[in-house]
């Protein structure tokens, strides 16, 4: 028996009398750096050696919500409802509401062209959903939703299950 699993099974005999301490092996030692050092982490991380610390090289991250701002007021977008009207069209909803009034009141053509674009495009995604479920249902072709096989082994075995109580009575 190695020497760890003696000293584990004193302790679990209650015959230990000092603390016991395990390790795992040779341990790496971490690289000394000095003030300046630049390095590239197994992540893809940048780091740098600073006087005491290190730091993360964050000159190319940005946050995703830095992005969403409004193309007509340039507020950060918040809120559920400034989200949803910003990834269809760009701008918050009060702006975006702005935006079709003043369509809508002073180019009335502009205003019916913009709105038949949007439902086309609407109606594109639709059709893509469509396309989609077509082809998933004709892959299940075996297993037709449809299909009335079960429906009817049921219904005739009610029919058969209630033949066979007549002629039993």
């Amino acid at each position: 028996m190695s020497k760890n699993l003696a000293k584990v099974q004193d302790m679990l005999d209650g015959n230990y009398k000092s603390k016991i301490q395990v390790g795992v092996g040779d341990q790496e030692v971490e690289q000394v750096r000095q003030v300046g050092d630049k390095w590239t982490d197994s992540d893809g991380n940048e780091w740098e050696q600073r006087d005491g610390y290190k730091t993360k090289n964050t000159n190319n991250v940005r946050h995703h919500s830095w992005d969403n701002k409004c193309s007509g007021c340039k507020k950060l977008i918040l809120k559920k409802w400034d989200k949803d009207v910003h990834n269809a069209d760009g701008r918050c909803y009060y702006c975006q509401m702005d935006y079709e009034i003043d369509l809508k009141a002073s180019k009335p053509i502009r205003w019916f062209a913009y709105r038949r674009l949007k439902e086309l495009k609407n109606m594109k995604s639709l059709e893509k959903e469509m396309i989609q479920w077509v082809d998933e249902m004709e892959k299940q072709k075996q297993k037709n939703p449809f299909d009335k096989t079960v429906a009817n082994a049921l219904a005739n075995g009610e029919v058969e299950m209630s033949i066979n109580k007549n002629v039993i009575q």
